[in-house]
């Protein structure tokens, strides 16, 4: 009993908690790329990122402070930039939303290490191998149909999000060390992870970060997606009304950087496709912005919770995730 309190009181200091997968994958065959689909739409996401916390996109490797002009500092880990610019990476903000929508959704465990054979094995035993798109199977789960599988290129593309404005700082965080993705239940059955929202904590290791308050700009090209498919890449987001929550990106996230906040200004859809191949100069797209967008975004919300949605697995989510003002990250190992 009172080993069973420690260990309580253990992980109570974690900062991490684990979301159960569900009962069972469900897959069906990917919308095809080469034609739009009649039951389909096809549009652009225009919207913006803020940080709730400072955040580091790492660039992998340590640099002189005095190279990216921070000065107190001899040696600091920098963030990634490109042509200069800071920026978090299209493929960051793919892995972060992708993770939420596999745990929200009846979809496959993909990107387990191959050096864990026994979880690998686990996985496969109840159906939840990586999906694999090939002549003889031609069904996907929901996240591979949207963000792509083996074989198949996904129906969206998100974009590098470039910072709009914000300073960029030298922050002090403690040690980290290499994360573990995946645990088990009491029922052997792995569960995925996902980092809390919490007080920064503070250490000896510099690293450079985008300060609280900085945007960056998010664009997202989708292809051929469902309004259901549509709605879950939304409530990925943290954005479905009855079901908010804030995703994290980037390093240091156990040591609660990276704490972001999505908002859609607005959304072009191609809902005349034929008149841009038989009117010259047509206007093809139809901009939802304010009031028409909120309307627009819940009739997604709606066809995704009737379809895809998990609500188990997406209050779970939402339940074990506090608020940046609410929980202080450990300073010292865990």
């Amino acid at each position: 009993m009172e080993q069973n309190q420690h260990n309580r009181e253990q992980s109570a200091q974690e900062p991490f908690a684990f979301v159960p997968l569900p009962e069972k994958v469900n897959k069906n065959k990917p919308t095809r790329h080469d034609r739009y689909q009649q039951n389909c739409t096809t549009g652009r996401i225009h919207g913006t990122i803020k940080a709730l916390t400072p955040i580091h996109v790492g660039s992998g490797t340590i640099d002189l402070g005095e190279n990216v002009g921070q000065h107190s500092v001899e040696l600091i880990k920098s963030v990634m930039r490109r042509k200069k610019e800071i920026i978090i990476p299209a493929s960051s903000l793919k892995g972060v939303i992708r993770s939420v929508v596999e745990a929200i959704s009846e979809s496959c465990v993909c990107k387990i290490s191959s050096e864990d054979k026994k979880l690998q094995e686990r996985i496969s035993e109840m159906g939840f191998r990586e999906c694999r798109r090939t002549k003889q199977n031609d069904n996907l789960c929901v996240a591979c149909r949207i963000f792509g599988a083996m074989g198949f290129q996904g129906n969206i593309a998100i974009q590098d999000a470039p910072r709009i404005e914000g300073k960029i700082v030298t922050k002090f965080v403690p040690e980290l060390h290499s994360p573990q993705c995946y645990d088990v239940d009491e029922e052997n059955r792995p569960m995925r992870k996902f980092y809390k929202h919490g007080k920064v904590a503070t250490g000896e290791t510099p690293i450079e970060a985008c300060e609280v308050g900085s945007t960056f700009r998010f664009n997202v090209q989708i292809d051929n997606l469902s309004y259901a498919e549509w709605g879950l890449f939304f409530t990925a987001l943290g954005l479905h009304p009855d079901y908010k929550f804030n995703l994290k990106i980037g390093g240091a996230k156990p040591r609660c950087l990276g704490s972001v906040e999505f908002k859609i200004d607005k959304v072009q859809l191609d809902d005349k496709q034929q008149d841009r191949y038989f009117q010259w100069g047509a206007q093809i797209d139809t901009e939802k912005t304010d009031h028409e967008l909120k309307t627009w975004m819940n009739n997604c919300f709606e066809k995704a919770k009737d379809t895809l949605i998990q609500e188990k697995q997406l209050q779970i989510l939402i339940d074990n995730m506090e608020t940046p003002t609410t929980y202080d990250c450990p300073e010292d190992d865990y």
